[in-house]
């Protein structure tokens, strides 16, 4: 756990630079300049791209807090200011989503690219994004795990957020300052991305129909996500309860099991020739 990359005092003025915050730069920056190759491999001028899809990484930053701020306002009444505070806690997933796939909704129809396939192009971006997303939340000691006894389980140091969680929860010892091994939930998803991206990238390669690729990693992804969030250790300041993000996970991949299913047949009912068969 090192939540602080940097910490020096140059003239008398301090600067601390954050892993959380670091690598949520990085995560953008390297989520655009991947996508901003595929864009110009499509077509596209570069410096369109490039500010396209920066459009699209800000509006997604704006729509996660948005949703997070609607689905909590309570915390913000007092405090209005904090809704600007860029803390691990405060995005919601599917604002993000939300804002990020209106304008690159726009973006296809500007640049006159098919949907399917601008968005097998983005998968290797998003996937890298989320990868270095969740090693940002792994130094930064959140979005952890319960306790576990498997051999891979970490330990962060007492005052860290799985410690709080475990004094919280009444844990043996926590208390005096000793902290069980919790499950690296934040892994797992960097994993799980990196995994469900390398399939959805050789489906693409071999052939897959527009829009296969981008649609089995949301599946899995999101189903994944159903899954860790069972392993994640409850904390006082989520903006949703722990099995009501399951269900909307679980009905994500459902949803989207739906659309590549239907996409899948569509293809197999074709004729080579692209006309439909009886």
């Amino acid at each position: 756990m090192h939540p602080v990359l940097v910490d020096v005092v140059v003239g008398g003025a301090s600067f601390t630079l954050r892993s959380y915050l670091a690598f949520l730069v990085l995560a953008a920056l390297v989520a655009i300049g991947l996508a901003g190759r595929v864009l110009v491999g499509m077509g596209v001028g570069r410096r369109s791209a490039t500010a396209g899809l920066a459009a699209a990484v800000l509006a997604g930053l704006v729509g996660a807090r948005l949703l997070a701020v609607i689905l909590a306002p309570s915390r913000y009444v007092a405090d209005p200011a904090s809704a600007f505070v860029l803390a691990p806690s405060e995005f919601a997933l599917y604002g993000g989503l939300a804002g990020s796939g209106a304008v690159v909704l726009w973006l296809a129809r500007r640049w006159h690219l098919g949907v399917a396939r601008l968005a097998d192009g983005l998968v290797l971006p998003i996937a890298a994004g989320l990868v270095l997303l969740r090693i940002g939340c792994f130094l930064n000691g959140c979005c952890g795990g319960i306790a576990t006894s498997l051999p891979w389980g970490v330990v962060f140091p007492p005052g860290s957020e799985a410690w709080g969680q475990q004094v919280i929860g009444g844990i043996g010892g926590a208390l005096f300052g000793r902290v069980s091994p919790v499950h690296p939930t934040q892994l797992y998803e960097a994993i799980a991305a990196i995994v469900l991206a390398t399939v959805a990238l050789r489906l693409g390669r071999r052939g897959a129909p527009d829009g296969v690729s981008a649609l089995f990693f949301a599946t899995g992804f999101l189903a994944f996500r159903a899954f860790n969030q069972t392993l994640r250790a409850p904390s006082l300041d989520q903006l949703l309860p722990g099995p009501l993000l399951v269900e909307a996970y679980a009905l994500g991949a459902l949803a989207c099991g739906v659309m590549l299913l239907g996409r899948v047949a569509s293809r197999r009912q074709e004729s080579p020739l692209g006309v439909g068969l009886p």
